[in-house]
């Protein structure tokens, strides 16, 4: 597999913007152009100037930096490739290299997209957003599973902030399932993967993974009646970079709380936006084995509780959940 990283026209193209930057006639140059265009970044070349046409579906570092508030963080640090096999995977290089909170790892595709489980996350380009996160949190590890709510919650927010904003013709409903699952009308469009690295208190770092289905194309057949993109649930094109943006604006804001230390806001938050973290009937898979279960709740760092048939009280940190009918 070969990493690809964005042309480094493309921050340029998109720092100059209507200006344009001069064609030339070198290789390096011409190459990067071929490589834009192969990718399917509109470009205009006229009058002896090349242009990258604005487009918020695009997702370009530059473009993000600017558009992305500074609410947590001194400045977002964006870190653009074509394709990668997982970001979260560069973002442990990159954060075992000593890269500040805040570095944002984007790839229009991933080969070997990571889930929860080691399960692959379905990354065709230019139809999905997969993104990773790296944060050096200041509040004791033991609390860091949290940062998945944290994230999750910001994602259900993102999308409920458009459905508020009339942005989207049909109205889904946004609803979160334990620990990383965002839905839109009880489809699957969006994961959340957390990853930590234990290496003293200066290296250590956990790594936010996203994965968004935005347009069609970003869902495998075989889960079509499962998952859904965005796009379908909204009834009309939702722009990916629109999606992203809005996203770091709305977890930033729920990482500032998580390092004021307010966790029990971070759970109220994440049970607000889901339907079944209480008196929903699941079926649990942990540790080889297999139970049904009603859901009773969250411990203090999210872990999810279940009462079995028994009346017995378990505590679920890392198995797989599955609604299921009464």
């Amino acid at each position: 597999m070969t990493i690809l990283k964005h042309p480094s026209i493309l921050t340029d193209l998109g720092h100059v913007g209507e200006l344009g930057l001069p064609v030339n006639g070198e290789a390096w140059f011409q190459k990067e152009l071929e490589l834009c265009r192969e990718w399917g970044f509109k470009l205009k070349i006229a009058d002896g100037r090349a242009r990258l046409e604005y487009d918020d579906d695009v997702i370009i570092s530059y473009w993000i930096q600017k558009e992305t508030p500074e609410i947590a963080w001194g400045g977002l640090r964006v870190n653009s490739f074509l394709r990668l096999d997982s970001t979260n995977r560069e973002a442990f290089d990159q954060s075992s290299a000593g890269a500040p909170e805040g570095t944002l790892i984007f790839a229009e595709t991933q080969t070997a997209g990571k889930g929860r489980k080691d399960r692959v996350w379905f990354s065709p380009a230019g139809v999905g957003v997969y993104f990773s996160l790296i944060l050096r949190p200041s509040r004791p590890k033991s609390f860091w599973p949290l940062l998945t709510h944290t994230a999750a919650s910001a994602l259900a927010e993102t999308l409920k902030s458009f459905i508020a904003a009339g942005d989207w013709p049909l109205k889904p409903e946004v609803d979160l399932k334990w620990p990383n699952d965002v839905f839109l009308s009880g489809k699957k469009c969006a994961g959340i993967l957390l990853e930590t690295m234990f290496a003293g208190e200066k290296n250590s770092a956990a790594i936010i993974g996203v994965g968004i289905n935005a347009h069609p194309g970003s869902v495998p057949e075989d889960l079509a009646s499962v998952a859904a993109c965005v796009d379908e649930m909204a009834g009309c094109f939702v722009p990916r970079r629109r999606l992203l943006v809005r996203f770091l604006q709305y977890f930033q804001r729920s990482y500032r709380i998580f390092e004021e230390g307010k966790f029990t806001e971070i759970l109220e938050r994440w049970r607000s936006l889901s339907s079944m973290w209480n008196g929903a009937a699941v079926t649990v898979f942990e540790e080889g084995r297999q139970f049904d279960a009603v859901t009773c709740g969250l411990d203090e760092i999210g872990a999810l509780r279940v009462r079995l048939e028994d009346g017995s009280v378990e505590t679920v940190l890392a198995g797989d959940v599955r609604v299921r009918r009464r």
